[in-house]
């Protein structure tokens, strides 16, 4: 650790970014379509794995259950209610890493009807040697936004999971969190509006969200160079019992300790049982896009 201070004095907007790119997880850049993918509708009274919608006449009655949307901009926009100086580079690293297919918020709809609408939030992980999306299903929570014609409003807190990297290759490495090789991030309200034609989720927010102090502990990041694909960070070895990192590489470092190195958070938030958390906050958008198979076990 004195060491990776040591070079961080010397090189600290490029490694800083680095390092808070592993936070939320960023990673390489590989051109892909953007476009918005066609889906076929559903009836209003069609079912979706025995979900029934209930959609209200007038604004947005072209959302429908069994649609998928896919982050395609994610820009962190406070810690801990502060401009950190590395934000504005780290945002246009988390562009590129969705660009690669490497960071991949995935919202399913599974409710629809005047007053609201329920989504699962799951993270998707690119499939080793192809430009395909699998679903990490186990990462999977569901939310509830209230709505207002097109609006999604606030939706109640909600604990959800970050993954990085393909389907082999995790950028983030943690054996002992209930989800693997994710990050969490406690409490998280979002929000958003929704186009007209419903192909997209525009204006999204998360306006708060925590990273927990002793979770942030359990969880190792692959430092790589910005640009360089999460294939870099090696393969797992279950057989690795360092004192951290356990189950990861030697290429793995722990987070909470990088992340300190770097100036101390003020922990202004709690996690649901009420430990310290760092206070994020963000703003996203989504386009519609084909439903992902489930990643292999």
């Amino acid at each position: 650790m004195n060491a990776l201070a040591r070079h961080a004095r010397s090189a600290p907007t490029s490694l800083a970014t680095m390092i808070l790119s592993c936070l939320l997880g960023a990673a390489c850049a590989s051109p892909v379509d953007r476009s918005e993918n066609k889906l076929p509708y559903l009836s209003e009274q069609e079912t979706a794995g025995g979900d029934t919608t209930e959609t209200s006449a007038g604004a947005c009655d072209c959302l429908t259950v069994g649609r998928w949307y896919r982050f395609d901009s994610l820009v962190l926009t406070s810690i801990d209610g502060k401009d950190h100086p590395v934000i504005a580079t780290l945002n246009g690293l988390w562009g590129s890493d969705i660009t690669a297919l490497e960071l991949d918020i995935m919202l399913e709809v599974k409710a629809v009807s005047a007053a609201s609408v329920t989504m699962r939030v799951m993270n998707g992980a690119r499939i080793d040697g192809t430009q395909d999306i699998c679903a990490i299903t186990d990462s999977a929570i569901e939310i509830v936004f209230p709505r207002d014609g097109c609006n999604l409003e606030t939706s109640a807190e909600s604990a959800f999971n970050v993954y990085a990297g393909t389907e082999t290759f995790p950028k983030n490495c943690s054996t002992t969190l209930p989800v693997k090789h994710a990050i969490p991030v406690s409490r998280a309200r979002l929000e958003g509006t929704l186009s007209d034609d419903c192909g997209a989720i525009l204006s999204g927010k998360v306006p708060s969200g925590g990273l927990g102090k002793s979770q942030l502990d359990e969880v190792c990041t692959c430092l790589l160079l910005p640009g360089q694909p999460a294939e870099k960070c090696g393969p797992l070895d279950a057989s690795f019992d360092a004192t951290t990192c356990l189950g990861c590489n030697a290429k793995y470092q722990p987070l909470g300790g990088l992340l300190s190195a770097f100036g101390e958070p003020d922990w202004l938030c709690q996690t649901e049982d009420g430990a310290p958390a760092a206070c994020l906050t963000a703003d996203f958008t989504a386009v519609a896009t084909d439903a992902p198979s489930p990643c292999e076990p």
